[in-house]
């Protein structure tokens, strides 16, 4: 059964008055951007009656009535917006459960140390790389060595992560978590070694992704531009002071550019997908 588009709008017009009456009548809904149009889609077609009369109220102006069990409904409708973003949902809580494995076992202490024997000397040998391994490089990306580095990271995951799965970007948000994961890491290897971890790099592949498509493609992630720009700056920044001083803020710089460049790299060359009405 596909899913059925039930309207159409501007993106500036507020669908919230519906979309809150649907999730309080538990009908399965969607709202994409489809060619600069905000595209209602409803799961089972079967309830277009119902939604209808909903969507004709709305229309006539008449105030959509609060759900009398609003917690419940609430509660729903927060479990069923991020069942809908089922890759950043999974990546969401395995972080925090990583972490807390890393409390209770040492099987981290090999995760932060894989090419501890090769680095400095062989840092420039392709086959430095290729000994280490795929996973070897990018595992520590599920590493964090405090609550807050956890928390910042995991907030930035779901927040740009679930703006490409609403727009049905879920293939290239799973490149972007290995690809940049990956690139962040071999550049921090090589730039200071091993003993580093966390997701930044995937968080700035993230706001390279965002930022370059939402300016380049005019795709409506919903994510303010200057946000972006913020992230950048402060990034150059710490790059800046540790080139002055060696040390001086502790962060993985090298892991923030290589995920920021693998981002922008992915978002240049990733095809603009031309979606039909029934993409949902």
């Amino acid at each position: 059964m596909e899913p059925l588009l039930i309207l159409k709008a501007p993106l500036g017009l507020d669908l919230s008055p519906v979309t809150q009456r649907l999730w309080a009548e538990k009908i399965v809904h969607r709202v994409i951007e489809i060619e600069g149009e905000q595209c209602l889609f409803i799961a089972d077609p079967r309830q277009f009656p119902l939604v209808k009369g909903f969507i004709d109220d709305w229309h006539n102006g008449v105030r959509v009535e609060e759900p009398k069990e609003s917690v419940s409904v609430g509660i729903f409708a927060g479990v069923m917006s991020a069942l809908q973003t089922p890759v950043t949902l999974a990546l969401v809580i395995l972080l925090p459960l990583v972490y807390l494995a890393m409390q209770f076992s040492p099987f981290w202490h090999e995760w932060v140390s894989a090419g501890q024997t090769l680095w400095p000397e062989q840092r420039y040998a392709l086959a430095s790389y290729v000994d280490m391994g795929l996973w070897s490089l990018w595992r520590p990306t599920l590493l964090h060595f405090s609550l807050l580095h956890l928390l910042n990271n995991t907030f930035w995951c779901w927040v740009l992560g679930r703006a490409l799965e609403r727009r049905g970007e879920w293939i290239a948000l799973v490149a972007l978590i290995a690809v940049c994961g990956l690139a962040g890491n071999i550049l921090q290897w090589w730039y200071q070694g091993p003993a580093f971890g966390g997701i930044s790099g995937v968080v700035y592949g993230l706001v390279g992704w965002v930022g370059l498509r939402q300016r380049r493609y005019q795709i409506a992630y919903g994510i303010p531009p200057a946000l972006m720009t913020v992230m950048v700056v402060i990034m150059a920044v710490t790059i800046a002071a540790e080139t002055i001083e060696p040390g001086l803020t502790g962060i993985a710089n090298g892991g923030h550019l290589g995920g920021l460049l693998a981002g922008l790299m992915l978002g240049w060359l990733w095809p603009v997908k031309k979606r039909g009405k029934h993409d949902a």
